[in-house]
């Protein structure tokens, strides 16, 4: 079993279900705790609040009061957000192209690739695509191939 770093990157897929109660829910807000309790580093590209706010918007049983707190609390976890750069966006379009991802799947696993850390998703198909390159965990493996 592979120990996580300190710090690991995090994509919308895992922070979507810190609010919306799904399959591997309570290992999502358990790495959202151990945030939160300083034990690790929650990191992501900028782009991911208007991702996790997006799946928030369509999620057919929440309020617009409900979506609201939701994006206020994310915005209180405190995960370290890293903005664009022009050397940045250039290699997430790079990996991008050569992976055949999208731009805004690219930019976590390159950022996690740029800081030496792992992607943590829920998203099986990127998952699946990448896995290959290493630096990604999927969600629903932690505590079976993976422990923080």
């Amino acid at each position: 079993m592979e120990r996580a770093p300190k710090n690991l990157v995090v994509d919308a897929s895992v922070a979507a279900k810190w609010f919306i109660p799904e399959a591997d829910s309570d290992k999502a807000v358990m790495l959202r705790n151990r945030h939160v309790e300083g034990v690790l580093t929650l990191m992501a590209p900028d782009l991911f609040v208007y991702e996790v706010a997006n799946a928030l918007v369509y999620h057919p049983e929440l309020s617009v009061e409900e979506m609201i707190e939701d994006i206020k609390a994310l915005c209180m976890i405190g995960v370290e957000l890293v903005p664009p750069s022009s050397e940045l966006v250039s290699s997430i379009a790079e990996k991008a192209r050569l992976a055949a991802v999208s731009v805004y799947d690219s930019s976590y696993l390159t950022l996690a690739e740029a800081l030496a850390t792992n992607l943590v998703t829920a998203d099986r198909k990127l998952y699946d695509k990448v896995k290959k390159e290493g630096r990604v965990f999927l969600l629903d493996e932690l505590g079976q191939k993976w422990i923080i």
